[in-house]
């Protein structure tokens, strides 16, 4: 008999806080359930701690992938080995507190309206030290209507108390998922809040740890683009670019919730405001007359007025 729930933890080099994330997962008080460990060829102690781990309590599946295939199919494949009714992401460097499962699977069986529920973030130094104490709303998705809260959601700029919810397997699948890009996951998130409701459960906690090997401080755009996709060999990124189609192409999915114009209209002022545009000018050139990207982008940086020390690759 399947398991009620389903939980994803895609994974590349992370002994340094794995065994706090697992042993996290393995304490919740809601115990029917499936772990699910994607390894992206760890070249640490990852597959060891998670092999014993796998020995001891057969909940966790371990599965090492042949090759690094990037974060994005890694956690698409998490999903894809899934049999529970309801699925969760989480990150080898954070942790829940033990009544996580509970409260959100309660919380989904108690209206179906909801598509999924997430605790309350709180970013932490380390186990024990609290780094910045969380202001957050619990009605900010539940009573609004379908484009409006997928408005919402492109309007934020962090969702990791969003993209580590609980969420209901079926409309998840129907999403378009982590695409090859950078920042993929906020459209997935938004795409999702189309199909419905999402509940915040304050008594749930997320702990999200701080620190600067996490993918969220990667500064170099080539460099975050690869962490994505190891298969991509381009010299310039289109993150900007790709989160514009990947939304457009949203935008048609759900004619029978709303027609594509009133989705895109929703996002007009966010997608298409002077500085992004310039953003999108800045990847077109990149990639059609790549020898004049390096005088645009300074030429785009003076316009916006963010100056940002940069020197051209030497290759």
């Amino acid at each position: 008999m399947a398991p009620r729930v389903s939980i994803g933890l895609p994974v590349y080099n992370g002994e340094n806080f794995i065994e706090k994330c697992i042993d996290s997962v393995l304490a919740q008080s809601f115990e029917d359930f499936e772990f699910i460990i994607c390894d992206n060829t760890s070249e640490d102690r990852t597959e060891e701690i998670c092999r014993a781990y796998a020995d001891r309590d057969s909940r966790v599946k371990y599965f090492r992938n042949e090759k690094n295939l990037g974060a994005a199919p890694n956690y698409n494949l998490c999903l894809e080995k899934a049999s529970g009714e309801f699925f969760k992401w989480i990150a080898h460097d954070d942790w829940l507190s033990a009544n996580y499962l509970e409260k959100c699977v309660e919380a989904l069986d108690r209206d179906p309206s909801f598509v999924m529920a997430f605790g309350m973030p709180q970013e932490m130094v380390d186990e024990d030290t609290i780094y910045l104490d969380t202001h957050w709303t619990v009605d900010m998705w539940g009573f609004k209507g379908p484009v409006e809260r997928f408005a919402r959601a492109m309007r934020i700029d962090r969702l990791d108390h969003a993209i580590f919810g609980l969420f209901r397997t079926e409309p998840l699948r129907r999403t378009t998922l982590h695409r090859l890009y950078y920042g993929s996951d906020t459209t997935l998130v938004a795409e999702a809040a189309l199909l419905g409701r999402f509940v915040g459960i304050p008594e749930a906690i997320f702990y999200n740890r701080r620190h600067q090997e996490r993918s969220v401080a990667i500064s170099d755009k080539l460099e975050r683009l690869r962490w994505q996709d190891t298969s991509n060999t381009k010299k310039f990124s289109t993150e900007h670019l790709s989160r514009l189609k990947h939304v457009y192409d949203v935008s048609g999915r759900y004619p029978e919730i709303a027609p594509r114009w009133r989705i895109l209209a929703s996002v007009f002022t966010r997608m298409a405001n002077p500085q992004q545009v310039m953003r999108y000018v800045a990847e077109l050139v990149a990639m059609l007359i790549p020898n004049t990207y390096w005088r645009i982008r300074k030429f785009i940086l003076q316009t916006i007025g963010v100056i940002k020390p940069s020197a051209k690759p030497t290759s």
